[in-house]
């Protein structure tokens, strides 16, 4: 398969680089800075571009069978960062017709806490919440096939593989899970396509 690859360089999408890597997948990782990856692969190509570029992108991602997105960048203040790349992956993807997207989301986009922890959350994490929340609207209304992620606190674990999912809420007592389960869920939907227009919550 045919991966198209954003937010490489970051703790999570470089260990889902590798993993898709190890697997045998091709991936492109589309990156503002290509020094800061160090792997080596003869299925790596590496593509410096610009994240708010509609034709540099789509230019990148033709030829593609699946996007990723493991961006981040809202450290939570007023700014829509997540929400305006999010808005040129979509229309990169439609200017190619390319339809299947996986994307790193977070806990919280759907109020799916109790009473008390969606009130603190929304005091503490007001900003950033609101812009993942604007981002995943953008891609559930685009027409496309994807799958987001909503991991609650990521660690930096090893890989489980034992994680639990909630296609509606978060799994229940759940806490955290590690950025190598995070992406093992995600290679995952990359190979099988499922689950298909759903977001899921992930928490040990």
């Amino acid at each position: 398969m045919k991966i198209f690859l954003l937010g490489a360089t970051g703790q999570t999408g470089s260990i889902l680089l590798k993993m898709a890597l190890d697997n045998g997948h091709l991936v492109t990782a589309y990156v503002r800075n290509p020094d800061k990856i160090t792997l080596v692969s003869e299925r790596l190509t590496m593509v410096k571009g610009d994240i708010f570029s509609v034709k540099s992108m789509a230019s990148a991602m033709a030829g593609h069978d699946v996007v990723v997105s493991c961006l981040g960048g809202n450290d939570n203040d007023k700014k829509t960062v997540i929400a305006d790349m999010t808005r040129v992956i979509v229309d990169s993807m439609k200017v190619i017709r390319l339809t299947r997207i996986c994307t790193v989301s977070t806990a919280g986009i759907h109020d799916e806490f109790s009473l008390i922890t969606n009130l603190i959350v929304k005091l503490f994490y007001k900003h950033v919440i609101n812009d993942h929340r604007a981002a995943a609207k953008i891609i559930m209304s685009s027409g496309l096939h994807y799958t987001l992620a909503r991991p609650l606190s990521l660690t930096s674990g090893e890989l489980t593989k034992t994680y639990r999912t909630a296609s509606v809420g978060v799994p229940r007592g759940g806490k955290n899970i590690s950025r190598h389960d995070l992406a093992h869920f995600l290679l995952n939907c990359i190979e099988t396509g499922e689950p298909n227009n759903a977001t899921i919550g992930l928490a040990y």
